[in-house]
């Protein structure tokens, strides 16, 4: 029987490798580079993200103190020097360009869960961004208000799998609707998006790209009533299609629908505008309460990853660090896909996080031996080449 390699070199196996290298020659990241190769920084980032580590010198005494457990990792040169070096001098676009890559095998080759919350077909995406306030006596590069610095991080959550589809980070002065443009658009797409980004320039290009939006409508936006449909749902208080009227609002052509509802658990109205005229006006307002789901998720990796404080202070330390924590994020939802564990992914992460060293089967660890997923298995059941 095949002696598992350690926890946390199976969950690195599932980036590929030779990607991963590919990226390291377009970058020149390893250039010059001695005992401590780009692909150890992702391994001890990735631990660090795991563990909960809260500083450089927690992270290198964590693997300093088992000498045998660095050998089996294929780890050299660890020290508090080469980490602060590699975070400050190693291309973050390089970490980017990791998560993206994982993301598109995690796509293409995984998740596809049911739509069990509702009817429709159409793929749904939520649109918001978080803020990271940091000290702006120390990250001064991060500056955001007067005495406030801070790194937003804009995201675009595949609300069915549950997964960020988008993400960009950048400093907390920058508007939530610059990233917008280079999220990717596509055909027949729900996007759910909060006020903030309700511009005419974001509608169309939506529209134009054969996709619906739902956003809420500003208390000062002006338009004109086309025609009433008629709802018998009592939380429906206004079903209409509508058009923009006032400065610019030629810059929106396509279809606009309003839908007014209340909602019956605390008695508050809200007004929704889409651009989808088939779906009922209830769905609509479903769909909105979904924006939700990327609030928790938010609040999921601020609790539960390395994000709010940082291991550097340099630009580039703290993007490597937030990427690395996105590309935790993916792998541990994969991890939970693969496996088919009724576990919660808040649970498969404490379970890895607390074996991130053992030599054990994940598929082990996530479900009993007898009913584990073949697949699963040959995943994970790998020799690593250590020939660094």
């Amino acid at each position: 029987m095949n002696k598992a390699t350690p926890i946390l070199n199976q969950m690195q196996s599932l980036i590929s490798r030779s990607v991963f290298e590919k990226l390291v020659k377009k970058y020149n990241a390893d250039n010059n580079v001695r005992t401590f190769p780009t692909w150890s920084l992702l391994k001890v980032m990735l631990f660090a993200q795991c563990a909960g580590k809260k500083s450089l010198r927690d992270i290198c005494i964590g693997f300093t103190s088992m000498p045998k457990r660095m050998y089996h990792l294929g780890l050299k040169g660890v020290s508090r020097n080469n980490l602060s070096h590699s975070l400050a001098q190693r291309n973050a676009g390089l970490f980017e360009d990791v998560f993206y890559a994982l993301l598109q095998k995690v796509q293409n080759e995984a998740m596809r869960m049911p739509n069990k919350r509702f009817r429709f077909s159409n793929e749904l995406f939520s649109i918001d961004s978080t803020t990271i306030s940091v000290c702006l006596d120390v990250f001064e590069w991060a500056k955001f208000r007067t005495a406030k610095g801070g790194v937003k991080v804009h995201t675009m959550l595949d609300v069915r799998n549950q997964i960020p589809a988008f993400a960009a980070i950048t400093p907390a002065k920058v508007h939530d609707a610059v990233p917008v443009p280079a999220m990717p658009i596509h055909s027949n797409a729900i996007y759910v998006m909060d006020r903030g980004y309700l511009s005419f320039d974001i509608l169309e290009n939506i529209n134009e790209n054969g996709s619906f939006f739902v956003t809420r409508l500003k208390s000062n936006s002006q338009y004109g009533i086309i025609r009433t449909m008629k709802s018998s749902i009592p939380t429906i208080l206004r079903d209409e299609e509508i058009e923009f009227t006032g400065v610019n609002a030629d810059r929106y052509s396509g279809p606009l629908r309003h839908v007014r509802f209340k909602n019956p658990e605390d008695g508050k109205v809200y007004d929704y505008i889409t651009n989808n005229m088939m779906l009922s006006a209830s769905t609509i307002a479903s769909i909105y309460k979904s924006r939700w789901d990327i609030e928790l998720f938010f609040k999921w990796i601020k609790q539960n990853l390395r994000i709010k404080s940082f291991y550097g202070t340099s630009r580039n330390a703290v993007l490597i660090q937030i990427w690395t924590a996105m590309i935790s994020f993916l792998l541990v939802s994969y991890i939970r896909f693969l496996s088919k564990t009724a576990m919660s992914l808040i649970d498969v992460f404490r379970v890895l996080g607390s074996n991130i060293l053992s030599d054990r089967f994940i598929n082990d660890l996530l479900c009993p031996v007898k009913t584990a997923p073949p697949r699963l298995r040959r995943c994970f059941e790998i020799q690593l080449d250590f020939g660094f």
